[in-house]
């Protein structure tokens, strides 16, 4: 079901919403695993219509993305029909012609209920990404890059739980470098 790769996009990718029902096929670089964030579509009454700009000017990335996303990705090129805007998400039942954020938030909020998770949106998966690179031991620098947050600023304040877990994490590895080192 092309939502449930939407979600899967969300989460492995860290992409806005936006960004992602604004995919074009074109996008998608299968040989160097990386996908192109370059514009945006237009999915309410309140924002452009069809394809419009990123949320900001540093937006605009090209990231670095697993073998197994790409890989799900190209087998959905394969066997899904294009279409005159060459959308990945396209709905021609939609009024904007891409899935719907409430539509995605609804599956995801079935999906993660079925798995006893506390529901999250579509935007959290977002979040839920930054949170594990930065677990992972991910830079934050990196992390900030790659959402194209502002400046690195928005990324500490936004993920400040996670950094101050890391942080008492550090303090531990610290100690235990120098106690080998003196011991």
């Amino acid at each position: 079901m092309i939502i449930h790769l939407l979600l899967l996009l969300g989460l492995t990718s860290g992409m806005r919403f936006a960004e992602m029902v604004g995919l074009t096929r074109e996008d998608f670089n299968f040989f160097n695993h990386t996908i192109n964030i370059n514009k945006s579509w237009g999915y309410t009454n309140k924002m452009h219509e069809g394809f419009g700009p990123t949320k900001n000017e540093q937006s605009v990335r090209v990231i670095k993305m697993d073998k197994e996303t790409m890989n799900e990705f190209k087998i959905l090129f394969d066997t899904i029909p294009d279409n005159i805007h060459r959308l990945v998400f396209y709905s021609p039942l939609s009024k904007y012609k891409v899935v719907s954020n409430g539509y995605a938030n609804k599956v995801l909020k079935e999906l993660l209920t079925d798995l006893d998770i506390d529901p999250i949106s579509v935007h959290g998966l977002r979040h839920t990404h930054a949170s594990v690179l930065l677990y992972e031991g991910v830079s934050v620098y990196y992390v900030s890059r790659r959402l194209r947050h502002g400046d690195i600023e928005t990324t500490l304040n936004t993920y400040t739980h996670v950094v101050k877990e890391l942080e008492e994490r550090d303090q531990m590895k610290t100690a235990r470098v120098f106690e080998r080192m003196l011991g």
